[in-house]
């Protein structure tokens, strides 16, 4: 038995070192500033295996309350928010093609189905980046729904090169990405977001200026594995 339990225990490590991203050995607490103009938010995130895929809690300093499920792939499979200062408390639910999302909206009852077709939802975009990491795809589209206006958006994310940029005031080996909304000409409107080199971890999302609207940026400001 005593020989079985430490056969087992190196085949855990093993499996550790060789396959990082299996869903079951993760675990990960951040902590994003996001930045619109002269206002800051910050959010904390974290996000834990679940069974084949993640579940995943965010919290902001402005009184919102998120939970998302996602799949091996990190596309969103189920989410509620809470928001009781403005009376809302919704849940979305995707099945095959379709999203139901429904609950109170502002203080009102809110029902509504979305068409998605066959692409990924990316509820919290920054959750579900790791996985274009690891599939290597030079371009990748997924759905996002405005958590503000609950208006679904099609984004289209763009592999770039390789660059370092600073993270918590130490420089950072990362991939940039052109990130563009799709229906809206890239010279109208483009913005881009890095990720790790090493292991796809999300380091910061860059929005510039566009008609009234200030620059705005997300960036990590703490990561505890």
């Amino acid at each position: 038995m005593e020989a079985q339990a430490v056969r087992r225990s190196a085949v855990l490590v093993i499996m550790a070192l060789l396959l990082p991203g299996l869903p079951s050995l993760y675990a990960l607490e951040t902590e994003l500033n996001w930045r619109v103009g002269g206002d800051s938010v910050l959010f904390h995130e974290s996000i834990r295996a679940a069974g084949a895929g993640y579940s995943a809690s965010i919290s902001s300093s402005v009184g919102e309350s998120d939970s998302v499920l996602l799949d091996s792939r990190r596309s969103t499979l189920e989410w509620r928010r809470r928001v009781g200062g403005e009376g809302t408390e919704l849940s979305a639910i995707r099945s095959g093609g379709q999203l139901r999302l429904e609950g109170l909206y502002k203080g009102r009852k809110y029902e509504k189905t979305l068409e998605l077709g066959d692409l990924p939802w990316y509820e919290f975009q920054e959750l579900s980046y790791e996985y274009l990491f690891s599939s290597g795809a030079r371009t990748s589209r997924f759905w996002t729904i405005d958590r503000k206006t609950l208006k679904a958006t099609r984004f289209s994310a763009e592999r770039r090169e390789s660059t370092s940029i600073e993270i918590m005031g130490k420089p950072v080996r990362a991939i940039e990405f052109a990130l563009t909304v799709e229906g809206i000409p890239s010279f109208v409107f483009s913005s881009k977001f890095f990720i790790r080199e090493s292991d796809g971890r999300f380091l910061r999302l860059e929005v510039p200026a566009i008609l009234n609207l200030p620059r705005s940026s997300v960036e990590l400001s703490k990561e505890t594995p």
